[in-house]
């Protein structure tokens, strides 16, 4: 079996090297462009791409997949199965209809739940109880595609983003194998997805990650975690010279009654911030330019009295 495998971001990184492990090293693996990251605008590979050549697998990266250029690159292949994972292109159906086994997509949500582009962070703001991984056989609609197989994982109480998306990719990673192989047996059932169970989850916009006291302390939880580690979550702290930006890296609701936003109570646990029902236990934070640091351990250095009323927005920010 001849295979592509298209990623931009870390998620099919697991499934990428469990191929070559099992001696099905893709023929070809496409990507997005090196973009500039950092302070210097140094163009960087994106995870995945960097992944295939540490692996030493050839490397494709066009600026747009449907392109003319690009679908006779990908043409001249000859692949079987074209595997996607994450990477940040709708493909259309002239590049679907490519390989003669079809396209398979490696999603982070149990379909039809949480289509889109934030399924990890989708779930976690859903407060759901469950995630998994789905791997799809791809049409032309957004995650629309019958099933071949899935997982579910129960998501942790106090798991991030960051945390279930890893988990989320090794189990990818171990349902693709076997799927590839019933594929190319012909053995493998799709199961049309329910369209009137499908909820839908867009690009996250990095102003989500501005805490707002007024609501309850257990959706502040869920955005903390679901915002961690990107863009991070954030509130203000009120100065003479201006309001501190003070990052909000892990915390848990607890009891407490105040105006939403008053630090009711500062110990060696952290700090406790009155909710609009509830409180909220900070326990780790990200202060500006600083990495995350235990609570307890930024007050030691921070005067924060009890009783000062943490800013929702800062004055200097749309």
């Amino acid at each position: 079996m001849k295979l592509v495998f298209c990623g931009t971001g870390a998620f099919g990184i697991p499934a990428l090297r469990a191929l070559v492990a099992a001696g099905l090293a893709p023929s070809l693996v496409v990507s997005q462009p090196d973009r500039p990251q950092g302070r210097h605008g140094t163009p960087s590979p994106p995870p995945f791409a960097a992944a295939a050549a540490e692996l030493g697998l050839p490397l494709y990266q066009p600026e747009r997949v449907n392109r003319p250029e690009a679908l006779e690159r990908l043409a001249s292949e000859h692949c079987d199965v074209m595997i996607v994972a994450a990477y940040g292109q709708i493909l259309k159906k002239a590049l679907l209809d490519l390989p003669p086994l079809g396209c398979i997509n490696l999603h982070g949500s149990l379909l039809p739940r949480h289509r889109g582009a934030s399924p990890v962070q989708g779930a976690l703001l859903a407060g759901d109880a469950l995630s998994g991984t789905t791997v799809m056989l791809m049409d032309e609609g957004l995650d629309t595609g019958a099933v071949l197989s899935a997982r579910s994982t129960p998501i942790g109480e106090h798991e991030t983003a960051g945390e279930l998306h890893d988990r989320l990719a090794q189990l990818g990673a171990e349902l693709l194998l076997p799927a590839l192989q019933w594929l190319g047996a012909g053995s493998l059932q799709a199961t049309p997805q329910d369209a009137a169970l499908a909820t839908h989850c867009g690009l996250i916009d990095k102003r989500e990650g501005q805490l707002d006291w007024a609501l309850d302390a257990a959706v502040l939880d869920r955005r903390i975690r679901a915002f961690t580690p990107w863009p991070g979550a954030w509130s203000y702290v009120p100065e003479e010279r201006g309001p501190l930006r003070l990052g909000v890296a892990r915390a848990r609701p607890t009891t407490g009654n105040g105006a939403p936003g008053t630090v009711l109570r500062v110990d060696d646990a952290g700090l406790v911030v009155a909710c609009g029902v509830g409180a909220l236990l900070i326990e780790q934070v990200r202060p500006a330019g600083k990495k995350v640091m235990p609570a307890a351990a930024w007050l030691r250095g921070y005067a924060l009295p009890r009783g000062c009323v943490l800013l929702s927005q800062s004055k200097l920010e749309p």
